[in-house]
């Protein structure tokens, strides 16, 4: 008979091996301090690949074409550090024109092993100059990962899906958004690109009443983070933390269930993912919207350490399961 032994139950911590895998993820390395829009290549590390025309703003400019938080295409204080980088999102009547970043992650993804990613986004509009400014809202950016990028990206247009996407309209400009996800990587994948991936039918662009006269939408991206360590990106600066009640825990060892509770419950599905003793992925589940408590069954198993993790509530349950 199997059993399942309880070994401990802690909020994760960051570990001095932990790491953020997206190298200058808040853009703060550059060459040269920007002096005009559309110089994103003065950003360490990042490269423009499709249009070549995404912008580098920064507080060293200090004027308000691509300063901050005033620039040409909106007012922003970055979400971390001095700057951030911009990209048009949806272009009216130009359905091939996106703008793209892309960077080469400091380590390939390893396969089956979950990581965590995050990033802010922000709706541009009403810049300094109105020709500048977005005149549209749509779906903001999403971030997608390849072992190779594209060598012809408007053969790749549009992929409609993106392991971290938004599934609403970009409209805030007064605060960043933090959008945040789990990955379970099937290649070992080694760039990170950020654009929106869906067409413009899935884009659900509408005007920006007042806001200018640019014929599409724009968004401020900042604070990147791809790590094996949710505790890395989930703590990140400006993230809102999405719910931060203590979660409990009780095991049966005789059936195998593990009952996870908590006194308030997620307002969206949750995630649970089970690894084992390598970190590779084996098995999800979902707590349920609404629900109070979930039930995780691990019997049946193969002997060994396993590990659930909770990224959103920042939870790992460590358990060993083995034959009685």
């Amino acid at each position: 008979m199997e059993r399942l032994s309880l070994l401990f139950a802690v909020m994760l911590g960051a570990t001095a091996q932990a790491q953020n895998l997206v190298p200058n993820a808040s853009f703060e390395d550059y060459s040269s301090c920007p002096t005009y829009f559309g110089q994103w290549y003065e950003v360490l590390d990042w490269s423009s690949p499709y249009t070549a025309s995404a912008d580098y703003f920064n507080g060293c400019a200090q004027n308000t074409i691509c300063g901050v938080p005033l620039n040409q295409f909106g007012y922003q204080t970055p979400s971390q550090g001095d700057g951030y980088m911009g990209l048009a999102t949806f272009s009216y009547n130009d359905p091939d024109y996106r703008e793209i970043i892309l960077a080469e992650l400091t380590q390939p993804l390893t396969i089956g092993v979950p990581v965590s990613m995050a990033m802010d986004v922000t709706c541009g509009g009403w810049g300094s100059l109105s020709q500048n400014s977005a005149r549209w809202k749509a779906r903001g950016p999403g971030m997608k990962f390849f072992v190779n990028p594209p060598v012809d990206w408007s053969t790749y247009l549009y992929p409609n899906g993106a392991p971290l996407h938004m599934d609403t309209v970009l409209a805030d400009t007064t605060s960043w958004t933090r959008l945040t996800g789990t990955f379970v990587p099937d290649s070992a994948y080694r760039f990170v690109a950020i654009t929106n991936f869906f067409e413009d039918s899935l884009s659900w662009p509408s005007v920006q009443e007042g806001a200018g006269f640019l014929g599409g939408s724009y968004a401020f991206v900042d604070n990147l983070c791809v790590s094996p360590d949710p505790q890395v990106c989930f703590s990140a600066q400006s993230m809102s933390i999405v719910h931060a009640e203590p979660v409990r825990y009780s095991l049966n060892a005789e059936n195998g269930e593990i009952m996870l509770s908590t006194n308030h419950p997620f307002d969206r599905n949750s995630e649970l993912l089970i690894l084992d003793a390598t970190g590779r992925f084996v098995r999800g589940e979902i707590w349920p919207a609404g629900a109070f408590s979930c039930t995780f069954n691990g019997a049946g198993f193969s002997a060994g350490m396993y590990t659930l993790t909770m990224p959103e509530a920042h939870v790992v349950l460590k358990f060993v399961c083995g034959a009685n």
